[in-house]
């Protein structure tokens, strides 16, 4: 086997593959058609070139290189087509079929000696000789190709889209390197020996696959590296061939075999090719892409930046201005919208999109719950377009940008909640204040009057009976009954006292019983935060709603809350509050409870506890277990009375080491 069929060989294998990605994954378009058959036609003339590199004879090659003519004829006009298609020039379609039909009346031509002379065989294989009609054949192949350049080149300056025209710069350079390899053939074909670079024709080939099928947009930055390094390899493989060959030659001596020598001469080159290509590439890579890796940098610390920032508004305004920074861009905005549907990334925009039309080219799609919105960049001042690379970058900074609003959305609402609860604190506090001192105040006021009230009587009874019995001395009389009459002056004043002393009937509306807990923990945070105390929720009532005064619930717990956070004291411990829903038995009596839906609520701590001996007092006035001082007895008194007001019942049960259980009760609602 010749080692000079593998260039063909290999093109014939790109091309093929080109082809078949033509016709069953590409878009249904005649440029893609139409590529697909300029491969088909090029694998098929690689394929008889391989053929020519080996032992034949000389007329089999003749007639292979005539049958390889008559369909090469063809491919002129189909990249003229290919053009025409692509440009938009409708108008020169007619020029496209004489084309054709020139190229028909090529292919007896390319049958007779006066277009191919004949074959020469030289160092690589048969390569077929130009005859007359072959120049006037190249003359009609080279207006063609000047003229899809022109065609091209005329629609690069018309076209005012960045993405159609990065798509027209891509195919003009293919075009470029395709014909300007192609036609070094002539070179051979005029009998010199040269090997034809023809056979090298899949590198733009391949390149132009690349933009068609596998990056729609055709990003110019791509080609441009990928391009170079295979240009670059392209003219290396020369360089070292012909070295090498010149230097083995002049080791081995001018009389050794000459296939030999190109065959060493081949082996060296691609050991060198192999050796520097990753070189090649990540050098070519790192100068063209420099600014891309830029701008990977700083959209990377744009995305650290923004987390840590906690107002949509700043969010945004840090997005637009750094990335129109970065990029150049004209414009640069966030636009919300009502939803982000599932499977949304980037897009660029074509002439119909309505964004297109105000000015922006690519749309990034930012899931965020709160806010999803999309992230529109117009053309950059470089009229270059967004690549791969690039979009890959934004779609993660627009992820980001997603959760920072999430987080600034969160920040803003716990403000808010944090606000709103502190001033309900404040104001539940300050009620719950005003109740205690009234409840204080009225309790005074009931124990003084009380112990008024049996002083007063007995004075104004016998100041009466005086009065009755006082008959000579009318000036006695006078002062007596004037004392009287302060006397009931006083009375009532303390009658006033002992009605103020009683309760009033509270507001009493459905309640969920878990608010009240939730105020009281809050209201005695301060009091257990730097303590040892572990407060631990069981909330299991699915139906927690009862009638009765949120105020006087909370200052319900708030004592029973206090109580365990004294009894437990410096030690370490846990208070646990357990709520859940029982139904009791009709006709049943459950600790003071009728029959129905209830809901318990259990205040469990591992204090000091309660002995047996004063657990029966506790709800009573004026007891207390605790020093003097620290107590007067009257708040489990008060939460007696607020629970049995509430139509519930209050029960402890303690164990003297181990804590205290008090069981609380209260008829469970429905929530209306």
């Amino acid at each position: 086997m010749n080692i000079f069929c593998v260039p063909p060989l290999l093109s014939a294998l790109v091309l093929f593959t080109l082809f078949l990605m033509g016709i069953m994954k590409a878009k249904a378009s005649k440029a893609n058609i139409l590529f697909a058959f300029i491969c088909l036609i090029g694998c098929f003339l690689n394929t008889d070139k391989a053929i020519l590199t080996g032992s034949l004879h000389p007329l089999a090659a003749l007639r292979l290189s005539r049958i390889d003519h008559a369909f090469l004829v063809f491919v002129i006009p189909l990249y003229l087509h290919f053009a025409v298609i692509v440009t938009g020039y409708r108008r020169w379609l007619p020029g496209v079929k004489i084309c054709y039909g020139i190229a028909i009346l090529f292919i007896p031509v390319t049958q007779h000696n006066l277009y191919l002379i004949g074959v020469k065989q030289f160092f690589f294989g048969y390569f077929a000789l130009a005859g007359p009609f072959f120049y006037i054949f190249g003359i009609f192949s080279s207006a063609s190709i000047v003229l899809s350049i022109c065609l091209l080149v005329r629609n690069l300056k018309e076209e005012k889209v960045a993405i159609k025209k990065t798509r027209i710069k891509y195919i003009l350079v293919s075009f470029g390197f395709a014909a300007a390899v192609t036609h070094f053939d002539i070179v051979t074909m005029m009998g010199y020996e040269w090997y034809p670079l023809g056979n090298f024709a899949f590198i733009p080939m391949s390149l132009l696959g690349y933009a068609i099928f596998r990056h729609d947009i055709m990003e110019w930055t791509i080609f441009l590296n990928k391009g170079m390094v295979f240009f670059t390899l392209f003219f290396m493989s020369i360089g070292f061939f012909l070295g090498t060959t010149v230097i083995v030659r002049h080791v081995l001596g001018q009389d050794f075999d000459r296939d030999l020598i190109s065959l060493i001469s081949m082996i060296i080159t691609f050991f060198l090719l192999y050796v520097s290509s990753q070189k090649v590439y990540s050098t070519i890579t790192q100068f063209l892409q420099q600014e891309f890796i830029l701008n990977r940098t700083a959209l990377r610390g744009l995305s650290s930046e923004i987390l840590t920032l906690l107002k949509i508004s700043d969010i945004k305004t840090k997005i637009t201005v750094e990335l129109s920074r970065i990029f150049g861009l004209e414009k640069c905005e966030i636009k919300a919208v009502s939803r982000i549907d599932a499977g949304e990334n980037a897009i660029l925009l074509d002439e119909q999109d309505s964004y297109w039309i105000q000015g922006f080219r690519l749309s990034i799609a930012i899931p965020s719950k709160s806010n999803p919105s999309y992230l529109l960049l117009g053309e950059k001042h470089t009229v270059n377009l967004y690549t791969t690379e690039e979009t890959e970058v934004l779609i993660m900074l627009a992820n980001n940008v997603a959760l920072a609003f999430d987080n600034a959305d969160a920040y803003t609402k716990l403000q808010e909640f944090s606000a709103s609860l502190e001033q309900l604190v404040n104001e539940r506090t300050r009620a719950l204040i005003q109740s205690e001192s009234l409840a204080a105040v009225g309790r005074l006021a009931a124990g003084v009057a009380h112990e008024l009230n049996n002083p007063l009587a007995s004075v104004m009874s016998t100041i009466e009976y005086q009065i009755d019995h006082l008959t000579d001395n009318e000036q006695m009389r006078e002062d007596l009954e004037f004392s009287l009459q302060e006397l009931r002056r006083a009375a009532d004043i303390v009658k006033s006292l002992l009605d103020a002393s009683r309760q009033k009937e509270e507001t009493k509306e459905l309640i969920d019983l878990h608010i009240p807990i939730e105020d009281a923990l809050k209201v005695l945070y301060n009091q257990y935060k730097n303590k040892k105390i572990t407060v631990i929720r069981k909330f299991d009532a699915e139906r927690s709603f009862v009638r009765g005064n949120t105020s006087r619930l909370c200052q319900v717990f708030i004592n029973l809350i206090k109580n365990a956070i004294d009894a437990i004291g410096e030690k370490e411990g846990h208070i646990t509050i357990e709520t859940a829903n029982k139904e009791l038995p009709l006709g049943n009596n459950y600790r003071g409870v009728n029959s129905g839906d209830v809901i318990v609520c259990k205040i469990i701590d591992d204090g000091e506890g309660i002995n047996e001996k004063n657990i029966h007092n506790i709800f009573k006035p004026f007891f207390t277990t605790k020093s003097q001082g620290k107590g007067i007895g009257l708040g489990l008194f008060i939460v007696h009375e607020i629970v049995k007001d509430h139509k519930g019942s209050i029960t402890a049960d303690s164990n003297p080491g181990r804590g205290t259980v008090f069981t609380l009760i209260f008829p469970s609602h429905q929530q209306s």
